[in-house]
Parts: structure tokens; C-alpha cells; sequence
């Protein structure tokens, strides 16, 4: 509920005419209910040039909710709100040229709220000043938005890039890094065990989110990092190129005959994963889950990685 009071309340008190010189000051005291909640008023100043009244003086910069259908009539001004998650209506009643009300009702997610403005003058303001300390709240908010888009970009978290309301650009900056090796790699390491985590960005997740087929975006990635020779990313992900580069430069070798240097880690990784099960990473994720019933016990485990090294570096 914060935030949405927090969106209403820029939407009634600050003003894109605070430029204009001189101003009056006024003493402003908002409340809110709604959703079984009732929040108690809050009081700040706002400076309102001295020939502005009615909802537009007291509108907000801030893009994301838009005053519309303003009309007026002596004293009275009615108007509609529209914002990216809901709207709703108003209205404001000016008390001769000192006071005014003024309630907005907004429906947002599903919940109706009411907010309850009260303004009195208490002097004069010089506007100019106001807007240049709106301008850098804006301006830190924007920054501090931006950093928080960037960084859930990186994570690669697609729901929670949502739950941010970041520009457009984010999600297409999102789904080209899910389409990177690195990307990839970080997403597919995810996998669930169980019932999906919200907001966890699994591979599933992302894919959707981006209206792409997983297994393509791999297939692709796979052929990439072949030319690229990128032993890493084919070894985690990869597992048809990376048996045949095992059975080349990893089979059959010990310690008195060494895999290459360039094949080393991978040699390493890939004798790693066949004693968890599979070859690297890729095949953990795309094996099919074993019944429950047909879980192998430690010993079984133990006995199978035994004998997979033997076969891959010698006797």
C-alpha cells in the first residue's frame, strides 16, 4: 500500500509550474484508506505559483500517472487519473483563496483506495527553488531506478525486472544476455528441484519471458561456443560435443600422460560430472529424473564413479 500512496501522492502534490516566480506556500495534509487499511495524514509544504489553482497546479511531473479530463467550474474541479497499473477520478474544492479539499479514489491491483487532501496557505514560497529540488529528487530516483533495472538485468531475474516497472529496454537488454554463453550458463545453473521459486529466473522462467525455446537458444550457444572452442560451455552444457573431445583428450590418460594444458580443466570437469551422474552440467539438466524409488544408494554411487574414471584416464 506504501508505494501506491507514495505514486498518488506525487500525483496531487508536486507541480511542474514550481519554475514560476513568486509562489504560495501551502500547508498540505493527505491521508489514505483502502484495502482494510487506513493510513494516518501526513503533512508537508508545497509552493504553488501565486496565480495557479485547481488539480494541475498541483500535478506531478512524474510520467508514470497521467491527470486527464480536467474540468472546472466556481471553486470546483473534477478530473480523471490514469496510471500504468490503474486509474480513477477526483475532485477539488477550493475554500475561498486560503483552503481547499480534495479527494482522489484510484483503483490499483485490484484495490480501491480513497486519499484525502487538505491544503491551507501559510505564505509565500519562491517557486524556482522548489523545482530545482524536485528536479534532483528526480533525478536521483531515475538513477537509483536505472541501477536497480541494470543489476536485476545482469541476474537475470525477469520477474522482478517486472515488478520494477523498468523501461521497455531492460527486457530486450535481459533476453539478449539470456542469449549469451555466460547468460545462458548462469540461468540453466538454476534449475529447480522442486515447485518453482518466484522470481528465481530458471531457465523455464526466462525463456518464456523472452518467447524463446530454451533448447534452441542451447543448440545455437553449443555451435557458437564450437567455434569458439569454448571448452567451458561445452562442457556444462553441451554434452553431444563434449563426449567425443573426452573420448580424444581425456580417455585413457593418467597422471605420467596428461591431458593437454587446454584440455586439462576440462578433462577435470567432465571426469567430475560423470561421478555426479552425468557429463557436466548439461546432462544433469536435461537428464530425466530418476523415480524416487530408484534412487541410488552412496555405495552405488561411489562403485559407478569408480569405475567411469578408470575407463575415462586408465587403468
Amino acid at each position: 500500500m506504501r508505494p501506491i500512496f507514495a505514486a498518488l501522492t506525487l500525483v496531487i502534490l508536486a507541480s511542474p509550474a514550481l519554475a514560476q516566480e513568486p509562489g504560495n506556500l501551502w500547508e498540505v495534509t493527505t491521508s489514505m484508506e483502502g484495502g482494510g487499511m487506513t493510513m494516518p495524514g501526513r503533512t508537508q509544504q508545497v509552493c504553488a505559483p501565486v496565480n495557479a489553482e485547481g488539480p494541475e497546479a498541483m500535478a506531478s511531473e512524474d510520467n508514470r500517472c497521467q491527470m486527464t479530463d480536467v474540468r472546472r467550474s466556481p471553486g470546483r474541479f473534477s478530473y480523471k487519473v490514469q496510471c500504468p497499473d490503474g486509474s480513477g477520478t477526483g475532485e477539488m474544492t477550493y475554500q475561498g483563496n486560503d483552503s481547499y479539499t480534495q479527494v482522489t479514489t484510484m483503483t490499483m491491483d485490484g484495490t480501491t483506495m480513497k486519499m484525502s487532501t487538505k491544503g491551507k496557505r501559510i505564505g509565500s514560497c519562491d517557486a524556482s527553488k522548489v523545482k530545482k529540488q524536485i528536479a534532483g529528487m528526480q533525478a536521483q530516483a531515475a538513477a537509483g531506478m536505472a541501477q536497480a533495472c541494470g543489476s536485476t538485468v545482469e541476474q537475470l531475474l525477469p520477474g522482478q525486472l517486472a515488478g520494477l516497472d523498468c523501461d521497455p529496454k531492460y527486457r530486450k537488454q535481459l533476453c539478449d544476455r539470456f542469449g549469451t554463453r555466460d547468460g545462458y550458463r548462469l540461468v540453466a545453473s538454476r534449475q529447480p528441484m522442486g515447485e518453482p521459486i518466484m522470481d528465481s529466473g530458471t531457465l523455464p522462467e526466462v525463456a518464456k519471458y523472452c518467447g524463446v525455446q530454451a533448447e534452441q537458444v542451447r543448440e545455437r550457444l553449443c555451435s557458437d561456443a564450437n567455434r569458439a572452442e569454448d571448452l567451458d560451455f561445452i562442457g556444462a552444457q553441451c554434452p553431444a560435443l563434449a563426449q567425443p573431445i573426452a573420448q580424444s583428450e581425456c580417455a585413457g590418460r593418467g597422471f605420467t600422460t596428461p591431458p593437454a594444458d587446454k584440455y586439462r580443466d576440462f578433462c577435470s570437469n567432465y571426469a567430475r560430472g560423470m561421478m555426479d551422474g552425468g557429463a557436466g552440467d548439461a546432462a544433469a539438466n536435461h537428464a530425466t529424473p530418476a523415480a524416487p524409488d530408484a534412487k541410488p544408494s552412496a555405495d552405488d554411487v561411489l562403485k559407478e564413479g569408480a569405475k567411469r574414471l578408470k575407463g575415462l584416464f586408465g587403468r
